[in-house]
């Protein structure tokens, strides 16, 4: 599974998994504890967002198509739904915070490193140097 994060510049970036969680490994501990996958009828705009601990780690933006927008205060991150679980008390990951962002920060690094890497674009490299000339008397 693929998560995607969205900069605040508007960048987006892919988390190619929470930590190492599949949407198998969510689906897992789901059903081995009072837990049960989420479904789009339990995602609530402004809902908090808790990890495996429940420490809210971030709050419901907006649903995109299958993914999830999340609100950390610091950025932005759309995941897929299958990473959101939910008990009692609402919506949840089924990681801890610190996993959740670790996460963030990998994808993030990555997506700094490969924008450094970049070639300036077509338009860039066709456009010539102004020459400036000096006025005439």
């Amino acid at each position: 599974m693929t998560a995607f994060l969205k900069h605040a510049s508007g960048v987006v970036l892919m988390i190619g998994s929470l930590a190492g969680y599949s949407s198998v490994a969510f689906a897992q501990a789901a059903t081995a504890s009072a837990t049960t996958p989420a479904t789009a009828a339990d995602i609530k705009v402004g809902a908090e967002v808790r990890d495996s601990k429940g420490v809210q780690v971030a709050k419901i933006v907006e649903m995109q198509g299958a993914n999830v927008v999340l609100d950390t205060g610091q950025t932005k991150v759309a995941i897929p739904m299958t990473f959101l679980i939910k008990d009692s008390q609402g919506v949840m990951l089924n990681i801890t915070a610190d996993q959740f962002n670790g996460a963030i920060a990998k994808a993030h690094a990555r997506a700094e490193a490969a924008k450094a890497q970049q070639p300036a674009t077509p338009q860039e490299a066709q456009q010539p140097q102004q020459q400036t000339t000096p006025p005439k008397h």
